[in-house]
């Protein structure tokens, strides 16, 4: 009898065992990765992006309220790139841009020359390089945007369409798309 009490002991107990184990589990948050990639053609043509494309690392980000953030302006698939007149268009009453740095996609033997010029609500960038046989190929950072949000609510930082790709020849390559960022500010 005391065989079967002891028996009847461990199945109760590892009952209780397996019950803890399992609400442990189920009260777990598990992690969602995001493989988010804003080179992926096929993610950008699901949103009308085709390339030549102008667009943001991301499409969407939820930040604190006066939060500093940085975001990569990258060109997608563009062919014999020389030049570049690039303006990004924000609310200066919800964000602002704190700096602008180069991106390596038109860095190679030589550096461009990069200016960015501010006003309001937007921001122009310049990129070119001295001399008519330099030019870039393929997808890469252009730029990148450090910006904080000075107050709570929805905005949007997008690529105008006032920008401008230059060929070696000052011709313009046509822009296919042009992204955008909603910021949600906390």
């Amino acid at each position: 009898m005391n065989l079967q009490l002891i028996i009847r002991s461990q199945k109760i107990y590892t009952l209780l065992i397996f019950s803890w184990l399992f609400i442990f589990l189920l009260s777990c948050n598990i992690p969602e990765e995001s493989f988010e990639n804003p080179l992926d053609i096929e993610t950008n043509a699901s949103k009308g992006i085709y390339p030549p494309a102008l667009i943001f690392s991301t499409d969407s980000l939820v930040i604190t309220s006066g939060e500093k953030v940085n975001i990569d302006l990258y060109g997608l698939e563009i062919d014999s790139l020389a030049g570049a007149q690039i303006e990004i268009e924000y609310f200066s009453s919800s964000i602002s841009i704190d700096s602008v740095s180069i991106g390596d996609f038109f860095i190679g033997e030589s550096n461009p020359i990069f200016i960015v010029e501010k006003a309001t609500n937007k921001i122009i960038i310049y990129i070119t390089y001295l001399g008519y046989d330099q030019m870039v190929s393929g997808s890469g950072v252009i730029a990148s945007i450090a910006f904080k949000s000075l107050i709570p609510g929805s905005t949007l930082i997008k690529v105008s369409t006032n920008s401008l790709l230059l060929d070696k020849f000052s011709n313009a390559i046509d822009i296919k798309g042009l992204g955008q960022v909603k910021i949600n500010a906390r």
